[in-house]
């Protein structure tokens, strides 16, 4: 069950985060782009709309990559998640089970075949010992998905936030324009 889950987990990483530095690059550089195609009016940039439009496309893309990747590692933690409880669930029974064991005669019959105590307790000492490394494994591979999460939810805000900035300078430049406008048409009036 573990090898079947290693390669897509670690192939879905893996693309997660190249797609993510390629698009970061491409987003910057359709910025630049914009910048430097745009026009010269006194002390301020003139940009087409249509550059406008292509560059606002593309951001909406990025952050429909990012929930898209996003989603899919939430829904691979709590596949995790399950999968441990499990495992938990399933320890649990084999603990259970050696406590009633223990309580027996010196002989047992297991499937069928009498061993003595001795021998019972080394084969579900090797299950349980077997049992707790797939935990540890499995605990290891949550807090490690854990982490690429918390990071991937960091870098999301960071850009969520860088977002905001630009829509709020956007905003604050077109009112500062409309002020100058409505200043310049009173004073062709007057």
């Amino acid at each position: 069950m573990f090898r079947k889950n290693t390669f897509p987990i670690l192939f879905l990483l893996f693309t997660v985060t190249v797609g993510f530095s390629q698009t970061e690059n491409t987003l910057e550089n359709q910025f630049d782009e914009v910048y430097n195609r745009s026009n010269n009016y006194q002390e301020f940039k003139v940009v087409r709309r249509a550059d406008l439009n292509s560059l606002k496309k593309s951001t909406l893309d990025s952050i429909s990559v990012y929930k898209i990747a996003l989603s899919q590692m939430q829904g691979e933690l709590e596949s995790q998640q399950i999968e441990l409880g499990l495992i938990q669930n399933t320890l649990q029974e084999t603990q259970n089970t050696l406590q009633e064991t223990e309580q027996r005669e010196n002989e047992i019959s297991f499937l069928g075949i009498q061993t003595t105590k001795t021998s019972y307790n080394a084969l579900v000492w090797t299950l349980i010992i077997s049992l707790t490394f797939i935990l540890f494994l499995f605990i290891y591979k949550f807090k490690n998905s854990n982490v690429i999460t918390r990071d991937t939810k960091r870098r999301f805000d960071e850009l969520e936030k860088e977002f905001e900035q630009y829509r709020q300078r956007s905003l604050e430049r077109e009112q500062q324009l409309n002020r100058k406008l409505l200043d310049e048409m009173n004073k062709n009036k007057e």
